[in-house]
């Protein structure tokens, strides 16, 4: 039997489409009511089997596997199933308790009337749903604005984050191909995967607090160096503006042009520009009297409803009232939640996929380098073709060779005719020859160095990647992809 606060794989049942649910603990009542909205994304986690005893938990970042089972028809089975330990439910578990208990009071009452048990006190006032129906149409106005006032404040929250991400891949794309100083570009990947993660803490934890701090270095430990870690909390609150202004001292001591320049400066200043966004959602609510008002609204209307429905419904008054009150004040709570979206929204790994996409980008500068312009990169072309094995250089023509070293000699002759051949008939060929050797090194996987976290040794591309090896604080987060190899437990939300 598991514990309260266990969830472990034996709770999952693989169904026929190898796809599994398992029911999740619900959070102690201590905690504040934003955090367990943390946990919808795991109310119907699944499985994905990878053989050889691999496995891993769905990821609020959805791939074609998650798709799938969110929109399959058995849905509406699984959401009616898990009603009871859905997030909106334990959310509404006060309030639905007292509507609850009024109701039992009001038909306790009207039948002790019926059976002449106690004095009716309301004599000769007939209850009717008038009021109720002349006030729907207001209660359903203030139901749909706030849940889209919410929503477009997801919606901000999420293009922001969109935003960034795009900015940050434009600027190292830039790097990669502008500065030729391995040593900047290291640094670039490093602060800008540090300004994400400051950003994502500082949305999430309040400021100046020791909660604050300790994320912000459990965060930044496997990214930063430790006295570049130090000079980050040492530069509190406004941690992400540190960040900002180091990447801009970066760019500056590339000397990249002025041109060149301009245009990365352009890319963090869409940096500040979407944590701009982020911090007003974060610090400017909803007018507090709209809600209020909404939450006194609900109240009200449905702590009157069983007064309205005994006539009708008798002792079914308790659950229709108790069914209704869920529904309703579901409805307004979903919107309360999703208002402040940063402790909802799939924040690490937005920024684990936006530093292994940084990784990837400069560990790759000098294959793409070859692959624009072969002729300019023999030496490493060279190092690439001789590492290829015969089994991942199958495609690669047999004669490649020759054809490559006939170009370089001046190419009078070509292939093995003997017959002369014009200079761009060879340019042409030596070309051919050393796209054909690319595609087979990259068939051969990218460095062994955990660039790309699958598990492969060292491909045949290894030997034209960047001479200088990373250092171990500014490791990538490994990941098979984008955000599929992100979980739980290499980020913990």
């Amino acid at each position: 039997m598991l514990r309260p606060q266990q969830c472990t794989r034996s709770a999952f049942a693989a169904s026929p489409k190898g796809l599994a649910r398992a029911l999740l603990p619900a959070p102690s009542i201590a905690r504040r009511s934003r955090i367990t909205a943390v946990r919808v994304v795991n109310e119907s986690p699944i499985v994905e089997d990878y053989g050889h005893g691999k496995t891993r938990f769905n990821a609020p970042v959805f791939n074609g596997t998650r798709w799938s089972y969110h929109q399959d028809t058995g849905r509406y089975q699984r959401h009616l199933q898990s009603i009871f330990r859905s997030v909106t439910f334990r959310n509404l578990q006060a309030p639905l308790s007292m509507l609850s208990l009024i109701s039992c009071l009001v038909v306790i009452y009207r039948t002790a009337v019926e059976m002449d048990m106690v004095t009716d006190y309301f004599e000769g006032v007939h209850f009717t749903d008038t009021p109720f129906q002349l006030t729907s149409f207001a209660l359903s106005l203030l139901l749909v604005f706030r849940t889209d006032a919410s929503y477009s404040r997801w919606c901000a929250a999420m293009d922001a984050w969109s935003e960034l991400r795009t900015c940050s891949a434009a600027l190292m794309r830039k790097a990669a191909s502008w500065i030729k100083d391995a040593s900047i570009l290291r640094r670039l990947v490093r602060w800008v995967a540090a300004y994400a993660l400051c950003l994502m803490v500082q949305l999430r934890t309040d400021a100046g607090t020791d909660e604050e701090a300790a994320s912000l270095r459990e965060r930044l430990a496997p990214v930063l160096r430790p006295a570049e870690l130090e000079e980050v909390v040492a530069a509190g609150p406004y941690y992400h503006t540190f960040c900002l202004s180091v990447l801009t001292a970066l760019v500056e001591a590339a000397e990249v042009g002025e041109g060149r320049e301009g245009a990365m400066l352009e890319d963090l200043a869409a940096f500040a520009k979407a944590a701009g966004e982020c911090e007003k959602i974060l610090r400017f609510p909803i007018p507090l009297t709209y809600t209020r008002h909404t939450s006194r609204f609900m109240l009200l209307y449905l702590g009157a409803l069983p007064v309205a429905l005994y006539d009708s419904c008798d002792w079914a008054t308790i659950p229709v009232t108790a069914t209704i009150s869920f529904l309703l004040l579901g409805i307004e709570d979903i919107g309360v939640q999703i208002e402040e979206p940063f402790s909802i929204l799939p924040l690490p790994e937005i920024c684990a996929d936006l530093h292994t996409s940084a990784e990837l980008v400069v560990t790759q500068r000098k294959l793409v380098r070859c692959l624009a312009a072969p002729d300019s990169c023999d030496a490493d072309w060279e190092k690439a073709l001789s590492s290829v094995s015969l089994s991942s250089a199958e495609d690669v023509e047999p004669a490649g060779a020759a054809v490559v070293a006939g170009a370089r000699a001046g190419g009078g002759s070509g292939g093995g005719s003997g017959s002369p051949r014009s200079p761009c008939a060879a340019h042409r060929d030596a070309m051919s020859s050393k796209a054909a050797a690319g595609v087979a090194a990259l068939r051969g996987g990218y460095s062994g160095s955990g660039v790309n976290g699958n598990g492969k040794g060292a491909g045949p591309v290894a030997a034209i990647h960047d001479a200088s090896t990373p250092s171990p604080a500014s490791s990538p987060v490994p990941a098979t992809g984008p955000s599929a190899g992100v979980n739980s437990s290499r980020w913990p939300r």
